[in-house]
């Protein structure tokens, strides 16, 4: 073998060294980064887990918050109406009436467009017999629609000066009225004007209080 021969076999030795230590190099470095590739999905999962894990635990919290409100909220109604029943048992019916107007007035409950009797019984502590009984007697509503809807289109009143902003179907919505279209035809039929026109004169009755000298 002459020695140029020789030359290139030994380069080509050192090549083939080369590319099988690039290879193992090669190789190491793929094990090890599909190694800490499962680590990182095994991380990953864990993670996964114990966040759904702590979101359970989150939700049966709220959970318990919820009933917990849940009953301290019916035992201060069911206070509240032991209350009512003790103040209210020895009222006259005159009496039983206007303490009626002070608690819807104060707790505007008539604004529940779903109100009925038997809601209003059991916010007041009285009986259904006894609320549809002093309707009757006091010879103004033959309905506990009509009462509810003379307190509604007052309210609706207030609102109206209250907010000049506010659109009629807000106003409407606020003071319990199932429909604007109800709102319109009971505000005119109570008061005499539409809910626009009562705004127009208040407005304008408020600019002229603005422009009046002083006395």
């Amino acid at each position: 073998m002459t020695g140029h021969a020789i030359v290139i076999t030994a380069v080509f030795f050192a090549f083939l060294v080369a590319v099988a230590i690039s290879i193992c190099i090669t190789y190491r470095k793929t094990s090890r980064v599909l190694k800490d590739n499962d680590h990182l999905a095994n991380v990953v999962e864990n993670l996964k887990e114990e966040s759904e894990e702590h979101q359970k635990t989150l939700d049966e919290l709220k959970e318990q918050l919820r009933t917990k409100d849940h009953v301290l909220k019916l035992q201060v109604e069911t206070e509240s109406l032991r209350e009512n029943i003790k103040d209210t048992k020895d009222m006259t019916d005159d009496e039983l009436r206007a303490w009626i107007e002070v608690q819807m007035m104060e707790s505007r409950m008539f604004c529940d467009p779903e109100l009925d009797v038997k809601t209003m019984a059991q916010k007041l502590g009285l009986t259904q017999k006894k609320i549809k009984q002093l309707l009757k007697d006091s010879t103004k509503y033959d309905r506990l629609y009509d009462y509810l809807t003379e307190k509604r289109v007052l309210y609706a009143s207030e609102l109206i000066k209250e907010n000049p902003n506010w659109s009629m179907e807000a106003v409407s919505k606020e003071a319990g009225f199932v429909s604007r279209t109800t709102f319109q035809t009971e505000f005119k039929k109570h008061i005499g004007v539409t809910p626009a026109q009562y705004r127009q004169h208040t407005q304008t009755e408020v600019v002229r209080a603005k422009q009046a000298p002083d006395a």
